[in-house]
């Protein structure tokens, strides 16, 4: 019976040794980059906005496909189509960057372009609560319409998952 040599597995673990430092960066950035790690980042993000001393200011740069406030921003991982919030609609056709406070806003819809389809982030303030909502064209148009309306419990109680 024949056993392996201390050169044969030394060869085996380097082997292995530079496969895993190879392959592990590529598996990082995938995880950094997934739709679930971005929605636990825009989570993290707008549940910090929320102060009882301040009123934070949020930019939506449609060209640089960003949103900061604060000195903090964060990367879309898909297209941003468009921001609503109660009583006005912004989309990219009418302006490269969009900011405003967020004293008095209830909620504020972000629409990311996914497909043939949208990823909403709906925001409730003061609470700070996020959903994620995969909609297809007509009903992204519906909750556009609701939230410019300040009318959501109409299209929470239509579209109830």
């Amino acid at each position: 019976m024949r056993a392996f040599s201390l050169l044969e597995l030394l060869i085996v673990l380097v082997i292995l040794s530079l496969t895993l430092l190879l392959a592990f960066p590529s598996f990082y950035r995938r995880s950094l980059n997934s739709e679930d790690a971005f929605k636990n980042r825009y989570r993290a993000f707008v549940g910090e906005l929320f102060s009882f001393g301040s009123s934070p200011e949020l930019c939506f740069d449609f060209k640089r496909n960003l949103l900061s406030s604060g000195g903090e921003s964060l990367s879309f991982p898909y297209p941003l189509e468009s921001v609503v919030v109660p009583g006005r609609l912004v989309s990219r056709e009418l302006t490269s960057k969009f900011c405003f406070k967020l004293k008095g806003v209830s909620c504020f819809v972000v629409n990311l372009r996914k497909g043939d389809g949208y990823l909403s982030l709906f925001s409730l303030f003061p609470s700070g609560e996020t959903s994620f909502l995969t909609l297809n064209q007509s009903q992204e148009e519906t909750l556009k319409d609701k939230v410019l309306k300040g009318r959501v419990e109409e299209w929470f109680s239509y579209y109830s998952y």
